[in-house]
């Protein structure tokens, strides 16, 4: 038993380096990427980016059948029968998303107002990318995280290049969509450079079969997950001026980056060695991932705290006045992204251990929440409103699968309420020392924006 602990607990310290490494050197890029861009174009680029992105990852995420998460879990997966499955799988699903985005693109573009072009040229993204191979997946299934990541941040530092330079030549919405779709060639054709790379069309209908039997529960999770994620980005782009949506989705876009994180540490880590553990005595797996989990949290928490209490200066430093009142609305996202952490983290373990059902209960909840509240805190404050609305909805989301935790019995019930102390404690102390120093909170002027909603 000492010894898989040991080597589960080197792989998760060895890999968590190379994935928050990589990703924060991404996220870096991405910021100063975002920063470069703001400077270029007009806000309102923004807003249409965010609901053309949103609208894609829409239609891509309701018909996820868990591919890579089969490739990580299935024993079959290094049958060469079984990869070429999943990858003509993968490249018949792409090629029916285009066609479909593309026709749905007429009353999309009527709905919220921009060019059809600009979600036709994003179904041709969904095609290339479908065509890429299987090979990255596999790199997550043998844990070689180092390679994957690197791979990643050389195609994020090509894409930024490609964006930036673009949009410097010509200053609009199309620059970028353009960008996307050259990255799009580039991940799909250096996807074929990287171990497992050799894919090509099979049908095997028994691993079809298997695959889609457990993609059932990815499909269901990641359909909600997109409506829980995505929902007030569409709600507010037909409540508010465009610019201000654009505004939002630069709040947004930062307040996404730490659950993104936890996320692809969960899924890189998290959820194959809790897969590949799962036969163990509840007790004994516990015991392995806590104290690796406590750390990991410990760290989050710090984090956002400190970004709870400064985003206002951070926005204010970085960007014109133009997005100065991205800053409330980061301070209160961050809040909503912190119970988001706490989900994620347990939703991935329970997937380690075959129980996808309690995530799909979490984000089937948080919707539901999320809907009622949204209408009801624009009715009541304003953009204000729904922020709070995501925040209450990324609380309730924890709720059930807190309860699947305990009564699959490998709840983590005692630290999650200790990490929210510290949490909040983080929250307090910060914000009473900003109120010392004469800087009052970062919340001073949501009652101003309320009053202009």
């Amino acid at each position: 038993m000492s010894e898989i602990v040991n080597f589960s607990q080197k792989r998760v310290v060895t890999g968590a380096m190379w994935t928050v490494g990589a990703y924060g050197l991404s996220v870096c890029l991405r910021f100063v990427s975002n920063v470069i861009l703001s400077r270029i174009v007009v806000p309102e680029v923004f807003g249409v980016l965010m609901i053309v992105f949103t609208l894609k990852n829409g239609m891509e995420l309701v018909t996820d059948v868990g591919i890579g998460q089969s490739v990580v879990r299935n024993p079959n997966a290094e049958n060469r029968s079984f990869k070429n499955t999943v990858w003509t799988l993968q490249f018949v699903r792409s090629f029916i998303l285009c066609c479909i985005f593309s026709i749905a693109a007429y009353p999309l573009s009527a709905l919220y107002d921009i060019s059809p072009s600009l979600l036709q040229v994003t179904a041709l993204n969904i095609l290339i990318l479908g065509a890429a191979s299987t090979s990255f997946y596999y790199m997550q299934r043998h844990m070689m995280l180092k390679q994957a990541n690197l791979f990643e941040v050389v195609l994020d530092v090509t894409t930024i290049i490609v964006t930036v330079t673009l949009a410097l030549i010509h200053p609009s919405v199309w620059a970028i969509m353009v960008a996307n779709l050259i990255s799009a060639i580039i991940r799909a054709t250096a996807s074929y450079m990287l171990p497992h790379a050799v894919n090509w069309f099979e049908w095997n209908t028994a691993y079809v079969r298997e695959v889609l039997s457990f993609g059932k529960w990815i499909f269901l999770s990641s359909l909600l997950a997109f409506l829980c994620g995505n929902f007030d980005k569409l709600f507010l782009a037909q409540a508010v001026p465009l610019a201000l949506v654009g505004v939002y989705s630069i709040a947004r876009i930062i307040a996404d980056l730490p659950g993104t994180l936890i996320g692809r540490i969960s899924f890189q880590l998290v959820f194959p060695l809790i897969s590949a553990s799962a036969s163990e005595a509840r007790p004994a797996l516990i015991q392995q991932v806590s104290p690796l989990r406590f750390k990991l949290l410990l760290l989050a928490a710090t984090s956002i705290a400190i970004g709870i209490a400064t985003a206002d200066f951070a926005i204010s430093i970085v960007y014109d006045a133009r997005y100065h009142d991205a800053g409330w609305m980061l301070s209160m996202l961050l809040v909503g992204a912190w119970f988001g952490i706490l989900s994620t983290v347990n939703e991935y373990t329970m997937l380690g251990v075959g129980k996808p059902a309690y995530g799909v209960a979490g984000n089937l909840l948080k919707l539901l929440s999320l809907v009622v509240l949204s209408y009801a805190g624009q009715a009541w404050l304003g953009l204000a409103g729904v922020i709070l609305a995501v925040i209450a909805s990324e609380l309730l989301r924890y709720f059930p699968i807190a309860f699947g935790q305990r009564r699959e019995r490998i709840s983590f019930l005692s630290q999650d309420l200790l990490i929210n102390a510290i949490f909040l404690a983080l929250i307090a102390l910060l914000l009473f020392i900003r109120i010392e120093l004469g800087y009052g909170t970062p919340f001073a002027t949501v009652s101003m924006a309320i009053g202009h909603s």
